[in-house]
């Protein structure tokens, strides 16, 4: 310890250092023998310090120590040599004269020292709010200003780590497996139903960290939760399952989870199996819960986890699969729907978003042209094909309904795009197919009832005409399970990172 010329006594705050000393097999004075003296002494027991104890009389737990060996006692007033050689001591007497003898005494060999009274400003160190949870160590310090404080933080975190010991991994969330898309639709969660979702699943204590994932066919929120969080129920109540029945949303939890992320990253689950977009969606919904605070290195390595064992299952499952996305089924089912090709059709092509452009491409490549209607942000037209496409905003949308016979739909908006009010400006002698691939849907449904010649197709309808055989998706099924338990060690090397259980 050295002097400062800028030392001054009796500072009632003091800005501090944490650091972890290391005082095993190391001599460490303790000067006082009542309780506090106890607990500095139970400290450095806990890190394998050589612990003597200088002071008259003992508290029976300090006696307790020094009977099993874990002390040794010096039954005197203390002395100015019983310093030398120490690695740290702690001046804790109710003496305030002779603890600040003991800090000088420190000061002059240069030994650090740390007093439990109206002294410990000129110390070298204070000792914070501790408690230890096997190779876990928590402290907790306020500067000197308020020890209640720092007892209270340390206390709720305490049992804070106790619900982290129960932690898993968890899934929850429903799908076009369990629900229809009318009625799915109540649950997704979107612009800033996310955002209040999140902030009160952030609120619930044992919810650790979160992802919320919000696709066109599931809602699904990936968490590492406690135990005790899971069975309080106050998830589901957020995510207001609390309403469905047990069989019209899931929970997975554990390795389960682990396995259904991996499925669902690998597109298995998806109402076109195999299908690539499911990918980027889980990366948005991990940058939108980190930025969000929601998430941390934990949902970031179970996602990158995630998406290793995805690829080895679409390696495997390749082979077995047709290699298309939602919008290759849109096109093939309005081609076999309609009587003429596509490309002898006109096109109205809604939104200009990732699926918009999508499905833009998928009409070009088939020789189709199309009326393009953006919202706010103006897309780029592909080079080569400005004749086939003419771009309007949605402020010209009624002008051109007329003279379209297929719309396809792909809007991201909260509320209907195309409604009854439009139906006085639609073809009127035409028939008219509308493919809603919105979620929640951008069509309203009520506009076929408005005109006979209207037709309108969602993605339920869409999954309903397109249906693989039982035998493909079962064998696919096998594959993905069989991929997902030869990677058992990515969850565990998880799971292992904040419970502290060995991978």
């Amino acid at each position: 310890m050295k002097n400062s010329p800028n030392h001054k006594p009796g500072r009632r705050v003091e800005p501090v250092l944490p650091i972890n000393l290391l005082p095993k097999g190391r001599r460490c004075v303790i000067v006082g023998g009542g309780a506090i003296a106890a607990r500095k002494a139970g400290h450095l027991a806990v890190a394998g310090a050589q612990i003597v104890v200088v002071s008259p009389d003992l508290s029976d737990a300090l006696q307790a120590m020094v009977d099993a060996g874990e002390a040794t006692w010096e039954g005197r007033t203390f002395e100015d040599g019983d310093t030398e050689g120490a690695f740290v001591v702690f001046a804790a007497t109710n003496d305030r004269a002779v603890n600040r003898r003991v800090l000088e005494i420190c000061r002059a060999q240069g030994i650090i020292c740390s007093s439990v009274d109206g002294n410990w400003p000129d110390g070298d160190f204070v000792t914070p709010a501790t408690f230890r949870k096997e190779n876990l160590t928590v402290s907790v310090a306020t500067g000197g200003q308020s020890c209640r404080r720092s007892r209270l933080v340390k206390d709720s975190l305490s049992r804070h780590v106790a619900m982290v010991e129960t932690a898993d991994l968890v899934v929850i969330g429903t799908s076009h497996h369990q629900l229809s898309l009318s009625e799915r639709e109540p649950y997704h969660m979107a612009g800033e139903r996310a955002r209040e979702v999140g902030r009160m699943l952030a609120q619930v204590w044992g919810i650790h960290e979160f992802m919320i994932l919000n696709t066109c066919n599931r809602v699904e929120v990936w968490a590492a939760v406690s135990a005790e969080a899971l069975d309080s129920g106050l998830v589901k109540q957020i995510l207001a399952f609390d309403h469905l029945r047990d069989d019209r949303y899931y929970v997975k939890h554990g390795f389960e989870a682990f396995a259904h992320s991996a499925v669902t990253a690998a597109g298995m689950l998806s109402q076109t199996p195999g299908e690539n977009h499911i990918v980027a969606q889980i990366k948005e919904a991990l940058d939108a819960s980190l930025e969000a605070n929601w998430a941390g290195s934990l949902i970031r390595d179970w996602v990158g986890a995630t998406l290793r064992v995805s690829k080895a299952i679409r390696a495997e499952a390749g082979p077995l699969l047709r290699d298309f996305e939602i919008e290759d089924l849109c096109l093939d089912f309005v081609d076999t729907e309609l009587p003429v090709p596509i490309r002898d059709r006109s096109v109205l092509l809604l939104g200009s978003g990732v699926v918009g452009k999508a499905v833009l491409d998928r009409v070009l490549a088939r020789g189709g042209s199309c009326a393009w209607c953006y919202h706010v942000n103006q897309p780029e037209v592909p080079a080569g094909v400005e004749e086939r496409v003419s771009l309007f905003s949605f402020n010209l949308l009624r002008e051109q309904l007329s003279d379209v016979d297929v719309i396809l739909c792909t809007t991201a908006h909260s509320g209907y795009v195309l409604h009854r009010a439009h139906a006085p400006f639609l073809n009127q002698e035409r028939d008219v197919l509308i493919v809603d691939l919105s979620i929640p849907r951008n069509v309203d449904p009520e506009l076929a009832d408005a005109m006979d010649n209207i037709r309108i197709v969602d993605l339920d309808d869409l999954k309903h005409w397109y249906r693989r055989e039982a035998a493909d998706l079962d064998a696919i099924r096998r594959l993905a399970d069989e991929t997902v338990a030869q990677h058992r060690d990515l969850y565990d090397r998880i799971v292992a990172t904040f419970t502290g259980r060995h991978a």
